[in-house]
């Protein structure tokens, strides 16, 4: 991965763990809004709002006051519109190596910011009003310089214990699900629904006891921890004969997926469906057109695996699809079943899934299962994965990668 998109997603997991700490350290009727109306961050209790914008400079080698202008400017504009709320506005930014105090930022700061000729600041500067009041900005204003990366993910995980997270779940437990559970806020379009408290944040992150699998947790540096813990979890039901399980899965977030299903589907079918005792067909959705199912399907006959996709002269037919198949089994041989698996396209028939539930459902890749009823199912979300790491995490492969 190249340096500058490795340092963009450490910009977002930075502002995640910023988030963490300050819902952490929160009171309990404060109310923290990620990705808010006026900032990054807001933290709003009964009498104030504090509104932070979080910057992470990996790159840069040393401060300079111009790098941070376009904030700047951004939140004057906010306080031009908003000069009597009682607002404190914070840059919480990172450079590499600098601690310089909070009084970088001065009214000669603003001046400057106000002045700049850079293009790309032009449209935020027309925006200001000539009178605004700097001096009242800048005493409702601090920058405070974060801590490295490795440093602020150490802070997270001692502000977690202290809430009453066991120090022996934080690494591969409430760590990661704790940076899930903001990036999924981060996403929502609602703004009420962006909210978190503390005491909701805190309940929710005991009773999770799966760990969150996802693009966010996996850009961590624990990957390989997070994985093998999420391989522990898994084997409990995995090792279970009579489980009907279905999968979900996105090709287009998944970056070794052509070379790689095939594999993983007559890994699976080794593994987890060829005694007797596996009574239930899995079901294989992948969220693409039916010719490309079919191409699977024909990739998997050249490896003498069967899959029923339900079309009988050129038609769907649900019945066709769920019929159980026939099988056969000689003395000393292994059971011969009419078809392995059911295939099937989510675009043109996923809505089946609801009408027979399963016991397992593995959400594989960024797919979006919403129209899924799921009470009752055990669900399985494995995001930001490769084919190779799912093979991993079920038991079908003994290699990372």
């Amino acid at each position: 991965m190249p340096r500058t998109a490795d340092y963009t997603i450490q910009g977002f997991l930075y502002q995640f763990n910023k988030t963490a700490l300050e819902v952490l350290k929160a009171q309990d009727d404060d109310t923290i809004t990620v990705e808010g109306i006026v900032e990054d961050i807001e933290v709003a209790s009964p009498a104030s709002l504090t509104a932070i914008q979080c910057k992470y400079h990996e790159a840069s080698t040393s401060f300079t006051a111009s790098e941070v202008y376009k904030p700047l400017i951004q939140m004057l504009k906010h306080f031009s519109d908003n000069p009597t709320a009682n607002i404190r506005y914070v840059l919480f930014a990172h450079f590499p190596g600098v601690v310089t105090s909070p009084s970088t930022v001065d009214k000669a700061t603003m001046q400057a910011a106000l002045l700049s000729k850079d293009r790309e600041l032009q449209k935020h500067i027309k925006v200001i009003p000539s009178g605004v009041d700097l001096d009242g900005f800048v005493r409702r204003f601090v920058m405070e310089f974060g801590p490295s990366y490795q440093d602020i993910i150490e802070q997270v995980g001692k502000a977690l214990e202290a809430n009453g997270i066991p120090g022996g779940d934080i690494e591969t437990l409430a760590y990661p699900n704790a940076i899930q559970i903001i990036a999924t806020h981060s996403v929502k379009h609602d703004p009420a629904d962006r909210r978190i408290t503390k005491k909701k944040f805190l309940s929710d992150l005991k009773a999770i006891r799966t760990t969150a699998i996802s693009r966010w947790t996996l850009a961590l540096k624990t990957r390989k921890k997070l994985l093998e813990a999420r391989r522990n979890q898994l084997k409990v039901h995995l090792d279970k004969n009579a489980r009907l399980r279905y999968f979900v899965i996105d090709p287009s977030s998944i970056e070794d997926y052509e070379s790689e299903i095939v594999l993983f589907i007559t890994d699976y079918i080794g593994r987890y469906h060829f005694k007797p005792a596996h009574i239930s067909t899995p079901i294989l959705c992948l969220c693409a057109t039916q010719d490309q199912v079919q191409g699977i399907q024909r990739r998997l006959f050249a490896k003498e695996i069967v899959a029923e996709d339900g079309y009988i002269g050129g038609e769907f037919q649900e019945s066709r699809f769920f019929r159980e198949p026939m099988s056969s089994k000689k003395p000393g041989a292994k059971i011969q079943r009419e078809f392995a698996l059911r295939l099937l396209s989510w675009e043109d028939h996923g809505e089946v899934l609801n009408n027979r539930k399963c016991d397992d459902l593995f959400i594989i890749g960024e797919s979006d299962c919403e129209s899924l009823d799921t009470v009752d199912v055990n669900v399985e979300s494995l995001a930001g994965v490769t084919m190779k790491e799912v093979k991993y995490v079920m038991g079908v492969s003994n290699v990372y990668e």
